[in-house]
């Protein structure tokens, strides 16, 4: 990963089928100071959550709405972006090694091998980018995501066309891990961070500084009461199974984060009390920053850009 000795301010930019979002930051965590932000609606067509899918139906039209968000923050010196997309384009596995090889190309290609081993999707013509995390017994954990290299092309060609430099690309619900990371293991050893948004969630636990769990599901189509109760079920289902895995110590997690757009549907906190006895948190980027304010939807924008 490319890195800055000095910190400088950058971008972090959110783009979903339905919003872009910017944020101009210096530093991160608690100790980030929001520059500008900038928010603007994407018309529908426009942009494609798909991870086999070409993702983008008229680049020329989100260069030219990206633009207009930039030109808003009158911080035309800004270049370095970091950019998250929805959890949808991307595949995300954690797998366990006794021991990993010492080289970077034979890592990799191991990684790869076991990708293509055990995924259920095609893992073809796709960037790959992983963090490797001591597990239990000595044993190594990889956290491995992979989105198809021509899909994260057309995004990378939107940014260059507009003079920015694209330096890394992730995920909606890691870079709002990335944001809150800090006060989640300050809140808890081992935390449940939900990422919520209309028509999907994630769920992400973090223990011992890394994440340790991830699960995507998308919410199908019904009523709102019928999608809470599913994502409350699927959310215990997660937690439940990370807590009788074979481990040596069972994990006691108390507390629940939620982020996203829909995190704060009605009856969903509430519910999801009731039904695993944990402490449930609604997450607000007023919870981290020490200086500035920021809404909650740009808390992902905000992991983005302090990263770099």
């Amino acid at each position: 990963m490319l890195r800055f000795l000095a910190k400088r301010p950058a971008l972090g930019l959110e783009i979903t089928s339905t919003a872009l979002r910017v944020a101009a930051v210096s530093g991160k965590g608690g100790s980030a100071t929001v520059i500008g932000t900038a928010r603007a609606d994407v018309p529908p067509g426009m942009v494609n959550e798909s991870y086999g899918l070409s993702n983008l139906e008229g680049p020329d039209d989100l260069a030219r709405l990206l633009k207009d968000c930039l030109d808003g923050l009158e911080r035309p010196d800004i270049r370095r972006v970091a950019l998250c997309l929805p959890d949808s384009v991307f595949r995300v596995q954690t797998l366990d090694f006794d021991t990993l090889p010492g080289k970077t190309a034979d890592r990799e290609r191991l990684i790869r091998w076991r990708l293509e081993k055990t995924a259920a999707f095609d893992v073809s013509d796709t960037s790959l980018r992983y963090e490797v995390l001591r597990g239990q017994d000595r044993r190594l954990t990889v956290l491995a995501c992979v989105a198809k290299q021509s899909m994260l092309s057309q995004y990378e060609a939107v940014l260059t066309r507009l003079g920015l430099e694209p330096w890394s690309i992730g995920l909606s619900s890691l870079s709002t891990l990335n944001f809150y990371a800090d006060y989640l293991t300050k809140r808890s050893p081992v935390a449940v961070l939900a990422h919520i948004t209309d028509d999907a969630f994630a769920t992400v636990i973090i223990e011992k500084g890394g994440v340790r769990f991830y699960r995507y599901k998308e919410v199908k189509r019904g009523g709102g009461d019928e999608i809470r109760a599913r994502i409350i079920r699927e959310i215990e289902d997660s937690i439940h199974f990370y807590s009788h895995m074979d481990r040596t110590q069972a994990a006691e997690i108390g507390h629940l984060f939620l982020t996203g757009d829909a995190a704060a549907s009605d009856g969903l906190a509430e519910g999801l009390h009731a039904r695993m006895a944990v402490t449930v948190e609604l997450l607000s980027p007023a919870v981290v920053m020490s200086r500035g304010q920021a809404d909650r939807d740009l808390a992902a924008a905000l992991g983005a850009g302090g990263s770099l």
